[in-house]
């Protein structure tokens, strides 16, 4: 039996977005041609791939048999193309970079500028996603590199950590006229009679100490407001009593503005990030220029926050 590449990614779209109108979207073409193609790929294979259900489509239990197969297929095509493309000396094509919501808002902006300029033929393409979701994305081939919370992409076999980044500070943020900010030192159990604007979501090892703080008390929803974005949460806390995490680099402008203002930091409020990619997938020069470009990005990262620290608790 001779397989369609095009038919068999449809159907992976359809298997990830389980329905029709955003898989076609996702592949730039219309609903009907996916329709279509779904439909010459099941009578070519003889089976049904796909049931309707009332949340979507979703694979029957042939098709997420067959789907796993598929994905291996397809990805090993991903695989030859590069290779053929890299023997030829080619200096085009794409790089994807998964990232969690904090990676994204540091390091994406401080990489992105240096990378493209000295690789102006690559296609660079960031996408920012929950730390679960991360290692799905680089087993799909969706990414080629993942930057996320360490502690949740090592426990996956088919992930590989290429290199661990220094942790970053992080501090607990609220308004410049917020109570507690006239009120420092305190302790995690006060900040909590607050609401919390919460970007992500958190890691066992952030999270743990929170819950421990929170036990027994009579405190409001955890969380309170859930955030797509560093930008919304910070507008939010500049004109409420809610609080949020933040590195005082991502914090620069309303620091400057005096709108922000940090009042705790602990041990445990810092990133735990690793560079990750497939286990066994042979890196790319893209994906070895990539990497270095982001370890490059996350040194000055440091930098600055060694600088507005001095900066910022010295005139305090």
């Amino acid at each position: 039996m001779q397989f369609d590449l095009r038919l068999l990614r449809q159907a992976q779209a359809l298997a990830e977005y389980g329905n029709f109108s955003r898989a076609a979207e996702a592949l730039n073409i219309a609903q009907p041609s996916l329709s279509r193609g779904i439909k010459e790929l099941e009578a070519r294979v003889g089976l049904p791939l796909f049931e309707r259900r009332r949340s979507g489509h979703r694979p029957t239990d042939f098709g997420r048999v067959f789907l796993d197969h598929a994905a291996e297929l397809l990805a090993g095509v991903s695989d030859l193309e590069r290779e053929v493309a890299r023997a030829k000396g080619l200096a085009t094509g794409e790089i994807a970079v998964g990232m969690g919501a904090y990676a994204a808002e540091v390091l994406a902006p401080q990489c992105a500028p240096s990378f493209t300029t000295a690789h102006p033929s690559l296609r660079l393409r960031f996408r920012m996603e929950e730390p679960a979701a991360l290692a799905r994305s680089l087993r799909s081939r969706a990414i080629d590199l993942a930057v996320g919370e360490a502690s949740l992409l090592a426990e996956d076999e088919s992930v590989e950590v290429v290199c661990t980044l220094e942790p970053v500070a992080g501090y607990v943020v609220v308004r410049s006229g917020h109570p507690l900010a006239r009120r420092a030192p305190f302790e995690v159990s006060e900040l909590l009679a607050y609401p919390f604007a919460q970007v992500v979501m958190l890691p066992t090892r952030v999270l743990r100490p929170i819950l421990t703080a929170r036990k027994g008390a009579q405190l409001p929803v955890f969380p309170a407001i859930e955030c797509p974005s560093f930008g919304l949460a910070a507008r939010i806390v500049a004109s409420t009593d809610a609080f949020t995490f933040a590195s005082l680099g991502m914090l620069r402008p309303q620091l400057e503005h005096g709108e922000l203002v940090p009042v705790l930091q602990a041990p445990w409020m810092r990133t735990d990030w690793a560079i990750c990619r497939l286990r066994k997938r042979v890196p790319s020069p893209q994906m070895s220029a990539m990497v270095e470009e982001l370890q490059r990005a996350h040194t000055a990262i440091l930098s600055e926050e060694a600088v507005l620290r001095a900066q910022w608790f010295s005139a305090r």
